[in-house]
């Protein structure tokens, strides 16, 4: 991070953001762990159909919204130990989950995803606000851009642990007694430490920022919602359950996505700073939109082998473009201009403008999918998402 806007005692701070960002890495490697075999659990183990895994997603998609109301509950907390708290719920929720079998049934499972779900979206507020608190405003989308390498460097740990131990033993109770150990190693780490001054909210009204110069931000929050839906979830349902790929297939994907993903996405970080929010957003719904035809298509038009080919190089460049969403949030902190204590909340904001799209989405897609018979719909609606977010960029300042 930037020293220049650090508080006195700079090398202390210094260190204290080196332990940050350890600490920040293994988190991001539970969550990169538990996306892995996330499908591939709902599958094997809980049996879940197309139509009962869109369902799952709005257990998994909530807490998208409830974070603004966890965040504001914890007001009296700064950014590193609410990461802390995110952590902490992450374990909680892996170690339910390791607990469940098909026989205990869709709610309960449903609470423990819900748990884990809620630690990952605080996690994801938690880390680009501590980015931008700390980096240089000129700077703040080559810091994003670190970070997000920093995330694709514990997917890519995630992914070669992934491949390499589903050669050896396929129990999913193994994978998450180490997604427990990694979350409450990353909680102790950042509880302990004592981090740098963030702007301080007196009250929990003061998490709940919704502005109208922010609009142009909410609007591409919620149609960037629909948009993670074509990845996180029919992207992977799409390899797992029409491609039939294992668990040590989708590894292996992700770890040639991350290996790419560690040079290019600072390299994004750069040209949000060179060229604009709006051009990198307007590039970012272009591309989406001919991968969205090829998700569609084919595994409809090709042989098996030719569409596991495509649809995981179409795996690989999403997982890359989803950095492009960084211009989202370099956006909306520049919007905010002196109120720094507006950044936290209007990011928190904009998650839960996101996951409110992405819940409904989740939900439509499941039964889209499971009433046409295939995922062609899915896509096809999916993309007319991302073409609008296009339009809407354009009117980004």
């Amino acid at each position: 991070m930037d020293a220049g806007v650090m508080p006195e005692g700079g090398s202390r701070i210094r260190r204290v953001m080196v332990v940050v960002l350890a600490a920040l890495f293994l988190a991001q490697l539970g969550n990169s762990l538990y996306d892995l075999i996330f499908s591939n659990y709902l599958r094997d183990v809980q049996h879940l159909d197309a139509e009962q895994r869109g369902f799952l997603e709005l257990p998994r998609e909530l807490p998208g919204i409830l974070s603004l109301v966890a965040v504001g509950a914890l007001f009296f907390l700064n950014e590193v130990k609410l990461t802390s708290v995110a952590c902490l719920l992450a374990a909680l929720g892996c170690v339910g989950l390791m607990h469940t079998d098909a026989s205990s049934g869709l709610w309960v499972l449903s609470g423990w995803v819900m748990t884990v779900s809620l630690g990952q979206h605080i996690l994801i507020g938690t880390i680009d606000s501590i980015v931008m608190h700390t980096a240089r405003p000129e700077n703040r989308s080559m810091r994003l851009g670190q970070m997000r390498a920093l995330g694709t460097a514990a997917m890519l740990c995630a992914s070669g642990f992934v491949w390499l131990k589903w050669q050896f033993n396929d129990s999913f109770r193994v994978d998450y007694w180490v997604l427990t150990a990694v979350f409450l190693a990353a909680m102790a780490a950042l509880w302990m430490i004592k981090a740098p001054e963030f702007p301080r909210r007196k009250s929990w009204r003061e998490s709940f920022v919704f502005r109208r110069e922010y609009k142009v931000y909410y609007c591409l929050e919620m149609l960037h919602g629909v948009r993670k839906q074509l990845y996180l979830t029919f992207g992977f349902w799409l390899m797992v359950s029409t491609l039939g790929q294992s668990p040590e297939r989708i590894g292996m994907i992700l770890l040639i996505a991350g290996v790419i993903g560690l040079g290019t996405q600072p390299l994004i970080g750069w040209c949000i700073k060179r060229y604009g929010e709006r051009r990198v957003t307007i590039f970012d719904s272009i591309a989406l939109s001919f991968l969205c035809l090829a998700y569609a298509f084919a595994p409809e038009l090709l042989p098996r082998g030719w569409a596991v080919g495509v649809v995981g190089a179409c795996f690989v460049l999403d997982n890359l473009l989803f950095a492009m969403g960084m211009a989202r949030t370099t956006y909306v902190a520049r919007m905010c201009g002196d109120r720094r204590e507006d950044i936290t909340p209007s990011i928190y904001t904009g998650i839960a403008v996101n996951h409110v799209a992405s819940i409904a989405y989740g939900v439509l897609g499941g039964l889209i999918w499971m009433y046409t018979g295939g995922p062609q719909a899915v896509f096809l609606i999916g993309g007319l998402a991302t073409v609008g977010a296009g339009l809407v960029a354009r009117k980004m300042r």
